[in-house]
Parts: C-alpha cells; sequence; structure tokens
C-alpha cells in the first residue's frame, strides 16, 4: 500500500519532531549519536528524509547507547517511550526504538504482539571489532543466528512445528525450524537476549588483549566500529568522533564526519536517483496520528 501525500507527510512531521527529542537528549548529556542507513542517505542527498521514506535510523557507539538507555525515558517524560529489551519484555528488537506516545504504526509482521507500536526512530549500537576478516564473519552470523532466535521467542514466521504469525509464511526446511523451536524452548528469551549481547560487545575491551582484543583498521590505522548484525555497516571511530553536522528537513543533525564514505561501506554504489523498485518503506497494517487519533487502515 502506497501512502497519500497528507498522510506520508504528518508522518515524516512525527519523524522529525522524535527525532528532534533523541538530538535534545543527546546534546544535553553529551551523548554521540549520527543518522544511519536510508537516513544517512536522505541527509546525503535530499537534506531531508527520504520523499518515500517511513522511518528514521540513528546510530551510537556502545558506550552512548547505554548512557543513553540510562536517561532517555526519564528525559523524555510522557510524550515519548523508549522501546528496548530492558524496557518492553516481548519486544521483537534487540535495539532500542524511541516510540512516539499516542500514536500507532503498527506493521503486519508485529501486529498481534502486546507492545508499544507507535511512531518510532530506530536507534542501533556499533560495537568495535576484530581485525580478522574470519572472526568478523563469524561474529556477525552469530549474531544474525542469535536474533533470528531472539525474534521467534514472539513470531513464529514458517509452517513447521508451530503456527505461522504472519500472513505468508516464510520459506524455510523442517529440520532448521525444528531447532529453532528447541533452542527457543529450552533458552528463556533473555539468555538469548544476554548471549547476543556478549558477542556483539566482545571485542569492545581495551587495545592490548592479545588476537581477542585486535580492531580492524582502516588504511590510515584508525579504529573502526560495526552494526555488528549487518555484513558491511561500519566506519571509523574518528568519524564518530569528529561528526558533523548536516540538515536534515527541520533539524541540524549529526552525521559521520565522511557521510560518503559510511554510505559507500555500507550499501557499495549510492546515488541519488534511486530506482522505483528500490524505493521501499515500513507501509503499517494501522496508522494513528498522536494529535487527533485519526485512524488509517491498510484496508482502507
Amino acid at each position: 500500500m502506497n501512502y497519500s501525500q497528507e498522510e506520508l507527510q504528518r508522518l515524516q512531521d512525527a519523524l522529525y519532531q522524535t527525532l528532534a527529542e533523541v538530538d535534545r537528549i543527546c546534546r544535553k548529556h553529551g551523548i554521540r549519536y549520527f543518522v544511519t542507513g536510508g537516513t544517512a542517505i536522505g541527509a546525503y542527498f535530499w537534506g531531508k528524509i527520504l520523499p518515500w521514506d517511513d522511518d528514521v535510523d540513528v546510530g551510537m557507539m556502545r558506550p552512548d547507547y547505554e548512557r543513553f538507555a540510562k536517561v532517555a525515558q526519564q528525559e523524555m517524560g510522557d510524550r515519548f517511550f523508549l522501546q528496548s529489551p530492558e524496557t518492553e519484555p516481548h519486544t521483537p528488537f534487540y535495539f532500542m526504538k524511541v516510540r512516539m506516545n499516542g500514536s500507532r504504526f503498527s506493521e503486519s509482521t508485529f501486529r498481534h504482539i502486546d507492545m508499544h507500536q507507535g511512531i518510532y526512530v530506530d536507534i542501533f549500537p556499533f560495537d568495535r571489532i576484530p581485525r580478522q576478516r574470519w572472526l568478523q564473519r563469524l561474529q556477525q552470523k552469530t549474531v544474525f543466528a542469535l536474533n533470528g532466535l531472539f525474534i521467534a521467542t514472539e513470531i513464529w514466521q514458517w509452517k513447521h512445528f508451530g503456527k505461522c504469525d504472519i500472513p505468508e509464511p516464510r520459506k524455510r526446511g523442517w529440520l532448521p525450524c525444528l531447532v529453532t523451536r528447541l533452542l527457543i524452548t529450552l533458552l528463556p528469551k533473555r539468555t538469548i537476549y544476554n548471549i547476543m549481547y556478549r558477542v556483539q560487545t566482545a571485542f569492545n575491551r581495551g587495545k592490548e588483549q592479545g588476537a581477542r582484543g585486535k580492531r580492524i583498521q582502516d588504511a590510515r590505522g584508525k579504529e573502526q566500529v560495526k552494526n555488528v548484525i549487518t555484513r558491511s555497516e561500519y566506519l571509523p571511530v574518528a568519524d564518530i568522533v569528529e561528526a558533523q553536522t548536516v540538515a536534515l528537513g527541520p533539524l541540524q543533525v549529526s552525521a559521520p564526519r565522511d557521510l560518503l564514505l559510511y554510505l559507500t561501506n555500507h550499501y557499495g554504489q549510492v546515488r541519488k536517483d534511486i530506482p522505483d523498485e528500490m524505493k521501499v518503506s515500513h507501509r503499517p497494517a494501522e496508522l494513528v496520528f498522536p494529535d487527533n487519533n485519526q485512524k488509517q487502515t491498510a484496508e482502507e
């Protein structure tokens, strides 16, 4: 389903308001953040959220991420909610989301889950990674697999060994489904999250700790951090420490110093004229704006 122009404008206005609150808290507490993903593409080429986009992505190095988690909810008051595995027992997301209270952005995949489903800004942790390429790949694949288990504790997406919670089951053989079912039966959700956290943060320790403590370096010898669950979303620490300020619609937000380098690392070739088939959004099954609680659904 496509958005009407008015609907998308109202949604993006709500996203700007939510991001403005994230920015305010970060400035007040000296927390570093930077726009990522499609939001970074929008900032680089358009100076605003992408014209078809319906969410905002933000990254933080792990120490900043954990500081934000400690101070955000008290700072935000009643207008927003900080959703994380610490504050929302049924969340299927290992990362944080800042949700707008009084709104609803209910995606069909997650619609049945008993959790806050407001309009949101995603906040992803970035961790230091090992120098060895094989160890990077092992870390990424392990986190990816653990995240699959974490999600499966709330959403069963296949036709084998359980009732599928989504309209169209994903393709997966019976044996992987059986293994997943056994693991989430044996391991509590919190245990899966704790293991995933330890794998993500395994290389965040001091600089000199043998092979496990080595950092991957770019050509200039700079330390790098990564959204570990992804294959290629990484950037030098210096580009976060020396971040630049860029325009994003009505806001001035923080972005990596070399924004094009980040985008190239993550996406390969990047360009402004993105083909229509690549203009993907999260069009929800149910959308409620906070100002007048006007409800719209995909069926409408």
